[in-house]
């Protein structure tokens, strides 16, 4: 099939898909596809097309459906296109509460059929002697974004007399924080989104990093991955920026700790070993804007709920839920704020809400604003979704002192805010069941003098917990880069590799 020829012929929906108009969109698409049709070896485009339709209208079981039969009906479909929609379909499994521990992994797992299917670096000692280890970094972007956020600490405060880091960005954008890096690091490297992964791979190989680190893993389009499954590093590791195994064999180690990962719960679930640090797998650093924030936080009466997080997390449970907790605290509301402007959100998760019982007194919706912050402060307690919880959005609202209930579950990306609350001294707050997330919430709601201590102490412990403190954090990384690099040397001169000179 000519690809091209294709979108030219469907254009006007993918026109409106990127107006944001999913409706119209796939009212032309059923259109078009009884009027002019579409060749066998189409089919997995076309199918591609209506899960793009559903995704822009959160209908999650539909979206998730047209995802998968287009990874089947796999005539025509070019290997990398398909490779990218697998890591785009295990990311959407997340949104998912139905979806079983078993399948999660089944799946994951399935993805090391697209590293076997490329050719693999191989690696010697002789090509690894430098004075200095070097860390290779691959990420979708290394601008102002919430995995720098967390990541930021690993690029800016290492330590200089051991380590050289290299950056590889799979996106050409750049901004004040991405050029600051750069300023920080040895080498930074900018590839357009179109590039070949098997370039970026060579790349990394002659730049002979001796361990990568993949950011985003099956993120972001799963582009980072793509680069992994050539294996252009000799040890490579991934994790921060997603909530599950990358699935791959190319991946030895996944970095997590021990309240994401406490040792038996979930290691079978992972292809690589597991390393975990200390206390948390990544170090937050609030950004500019957040430090920028000046208003002060006042009690309202009645009591405001909030949640800030992507509307793709929220579920019919969760949805319930809240429900529940709003009834039982009279007067109160809860503010509904979408992390990203989408022209429908809003409509879709009004009518899911008012489908769910909530009646108009008891919610009030908003698109995203460049305000977003100071939201916040309008808010008295923070619910945080499930099975999809909160990361960035979890941070920022403790940084801000609001009190953030959250459930969690056995899956690590099921204990992100539990790890965070734990971190910060407030593992109270994390919930191991609904009906103590319904109850806990109601509590703290009725006890108005915690919930302004709260809100005046949060910042003050988050600022002095673990979670903050970069130089233990980069240290704990660091330690883990020696120890990984010295078992792969140990294990090259087992294997009688050690070159006579």
């Amino acid at each position: 099939m000519n690809l091209g020829d294709l979108d030219s012929r469907y254009g006007a929906v993918l026109d409106l898909l990127k107006q944001e108009a999913p409706q119209q969109a796939l009212d032309r698409l059923n259109r078009l596809v009884q009027e002019e049709g579409y060749a066998s070896d189409e089919e997995w485009r076309v199918l591609q097309y209506y899960s793009q339709c559903y995704y822009k209208l959160f209908d999650k079981q539909k979206c998730r459906e047209y995802s998968w039969a287009a990874l089947q009906h796999s005539e025509g479909q070019p290997f990398r296109i398909q490779q990218l929609e697998f890591s785009d379909y295990l990311f959407m499994l997340h949104y998912y509460p139905e979806v079983t521990d078993a399948e999660m992994r089944q799946l994951h797992f399935a993805y090391d059929q697209f590293t076997q299917a490329v050719e693999q670096y191989e690696h010697s000692l002789e090509r690894h002697r430098h004075d200095k280890l070097r860390i290779g970094y691959i990420a979708g972007e290394f601008t102002d974004n919430v995995v720098s956020y967390f990541t930021i600490q690993l690029l800016l405060a290492y330590n200089r007399e051991a380590f050289d880091v290299y950056c590889y960005q799979l996106h050409e954008g750049r901004d004040l924080l991405s050029d600051d890096i750069e300023q920080h690091i040895a080498v930074m490297r900018r590839y357009p989104r179109n590039a070949e992964y098997s370039r970026v791979a060579e790349d990394i190989y002659e730049d002979e990093i001796d361990i990568l680190f993949d950011f985003d893993v099956h993120a972001s389009g799963g582009r980072t991955m793509a680069v992994m499954c050539y294996r252009p590093a000799p040890v490579q590791a991934a994790g921060i920026g997603y909530m599950n195994t990358s699935g791959s064999s190319a991946v030895d180690y996944f970095l997590g700790d021990p309240y994401c990962d406490p040792p038996g719960m979930h290691d079978e679930d992972f292809r690589e070993e597991i390393w975990r640090l200390p206390h948390s797998h990544f170090c937050y650093t609030p950004s500019a804007r957040v430090l920028n924030v000046k208003k002060e936080y006042k009690l309202h009466e009645p009591i405001i709920f909030g949640s800030f997080n992507n509307f793709l997390k929220i579920n019919t449970a969760i949805l319930e839920d809240w429900l529940q907790i709003i009834r039982q605290v009279p007067g109160s509301r809860i503010l509904v704020k979408n992390s990203s402007h989408k022209t429908n959100a809003l409509k879709i998760i009004g009518r899911q809400l008012r489908k769910a019982g909530f009646k108009s007194e008891e919610y009030i919706l908003e698109d995203a604003t460049g305000d977003y912050l100071e939201r916040y402060l309008d808010v008295d307690i923070l619910l945080d979704t499930y099975p999809y919880t909160g990361g960035g959005t979890t941070c920022e609202a403790l940084y801000m002192g609001v009190p953030v209930i959250a459930r969690y579950g056995r899956r690590h990306g099921e204990r992100f805010s539990y790890g965070i609350l734990q971190n910060i001294g407030l593992g109270d707050l994390a919930c191991a069941t609904r009906e103590e997330y319904v109850a806990k919430a109601v509590a703290l709601a009725g006890d108005k003098a915690l919930l302004t201590a709260l809100h005046q102490q949060i910042p003050i412990m988050m600022q002095h917990s673990p979670l903050m403190d970069g130089p233990a954090y980069v240290q704990a990384v660091e330690d883990m880069y020696r120890t990984i690099w010295a078992k792969w040397r140990q294990k090259q001169e087992a294997a009688g590799v050690t070159p006579n000179i």
